[in-house]
């Protein structure tokens, strides 16, 4: 397994080049390495699942409980990956869209909604999903019902679901509609599982983040099982785990550093198996 290193924002870059998606060159920069690793493969769809808080540390300390994702970063590249921030939603927006936050301006749900009645053609607001939509493919997001909101229009599906006080429950349910969604063979699907996250903030020891590790992994390995031979998974973090204080006090050296860099996990695999 290599292990390399990139930024988030070449992650919707790097699928337009993949999957041939007109997309307004954006600042990210396709990865070429996954380029050679997909064109070796036949890949001929792409999912980005966003596991909120799998900080690149985090990922490496709980590897061996979250054997699905191990399995799938196996067969694939693990990447540390640079976040462009340190909070969701412009972490999120720059993974979609391909720029960073003082380009997209986008630091809150609510921003996605004034930026674009400002400018709704401006192409640093559009995802990668949205730009395949346009180009007469099929695209789709899981999220949280807000931001699914957003696409309304600019993709034909997409699917929210509440947040809720329950997690767990809310992955569940984001799972759900991802295998849902793999059912109509989606060129590009984008998914948001939110546990760890939530944990990290809320739980005060490693046997509760644990447990949230545990679910975030049985729900990856459903969504994983439910695509298609030929679809290349994109599975990362969006920033390294808040609360570092609470995680990080028995941590390395070198743990430490990538916390501090906000260094992210990055898996991307081609599902090979049908």
């Amino acid at each position: 397994m290599r292990i390399l290193e990139c930024n988030t924002i070449d992650i919707a870059p790097t699928i337009a080049r993949l999957l041939k998606i007109p997309m307004v060159p954006p600042a990210g920069r396709p990865i070429q390495v996954v380029e050679s690793y997909a064109k070796e493969r036949g890949c001929k769809r792409a999912v980005i699942i966003v596991v909120d808080s799998l900080g690149y540390s985090l990922y490496k300390h709980l590897s061996t409980l979250m054997i699905n994702l191990s399995g799938i970063a196996e067969k694939g590249i693990l990447f540390r990956c640079k976040s462009a921030a340190t909070i969701t939603s412009p972490a999120l927006a720059s993974i979609f869209t391909g720029y960073p936050p003082e380009m997209h301006n986008i630091y809150s749900t609510s921003d996605i909604y004034t930026e674009r009645a400002k400018d709704s053609e401006n192409p640093r607001l559009k995802s990668v999903m949205e730009w395949a939509y346009r180009a007469g493919m099929k695209a789709s997001a899981v999220i949280e019902s807000e931001g699914a909101e957003s696409f309304r229009g600019r993709i034909k599906d997409f699917y929210g679901v509440p947040n809720s006080e329950d997690i767990l429950d809310y992955d569940l349910k984001i799972t759900s509609y991802a295998v849902r969604a793999l059912k109509e063979k989606p060129d590009v699907l984008a998914v948001h599982l939110r546990a760890l996250d939530r944990f990290s903030h809320r739980a005060e020891s490693w046997k509760e983040l644990r447990k949230a590790a545990k679910a975030v992994d049985e729900n990856l390995g459903e969504i994983y099982r439910s695509a298609e031979k030929g679809t290349i998974f994109f599975i990362c973090g969006d920033h390294a785990i808040h609360g570092g204080e609470k995680w990080l006090k028995d941590a390395e050296g070198e743990a430490i550093k990538n916390h501090r860099e906000n260094l992210v996990a990055l898996i991307v695999a081609c599902k090979q198996e049908a």
